[in-house]
């Protein structure tokens, strides 16, 4: 099996970028000691662990639990709370309030 290193690199892709953006990526670059784009570019994907994006389902679904909790602190009514669990169910679901 080849070096990982010395495979053919025959794959392409472009990006845009501003001029804030080129530079930033030009100083990185630099700051790390990489002397080409393409093999910090290729590091960096290879090692990044991105964040995961946190839908708008689940804020909806967490507004939804801290007003559910604050129905609790308040004593409210067993009536009140089911009412809220139910509106919690239909967002998880996939329904709307």
């Amino acid at each position: 099996m080849k070096d990982k290193n010395k495979e053919r690199k025959d794959q392409r892709i472009t990006i845009r970028l501003t001029c804030a953006e080129l530079e930033a990526l030009e100083r990185k670059i630099a700051e790390a000691g990489y002397k080409t784009t393409g093999a910090f570019i290729r590091d960096f994907v290879a090692t990044l662990k991105p964040k995961v994006k946190v839908s708008g389902d689940v804020v909806l679904i967490a507004r939804e639990l801290m007003s559910l909790s604050a129905l609790v602190n308040a004593s409210a009514a067993k009536s009140e709370l089911v009412k809220k669990i139910k509106e919690i169910d239909r967002i998880n679901t996939g329904g709307v309030l």
